[in-house]
């Protein structure tokens, strides 16, 4: 999966597969979080907001299937 660097106090890049509809963020402190069934404009909104921690909550955090990555 490729991923995006992106400016954020929190998210250090982030990355889609619109084949399996999943989002990839990776975090500041390493971790990696996947996110599946993430319609494909939610991860255009993503890369476009200004502040991705506050999009990364009140968008995506509670609202998919999560999967720790490391």
């Amino acid at each position: 999966m490729v991923h995006h660097p992106v400016r954020s106090s929190r998210i250090a890049s982030i990355g889609y597969d619109e084949r399996s509809a999943t989002l990839e963020i990776r975090f500041l402190d390493r971790r990696t979080l996947q996110y599946q069934r993430v319609p494909a404009r939610i991860y255009n909104d993503f890369l476009q907001v200004v502040s991705k921690g506050r999009f990364y909550d009140g968008v995506v955090k509670g609202k998919f299937k999560e999967i720790i990555i490391y």
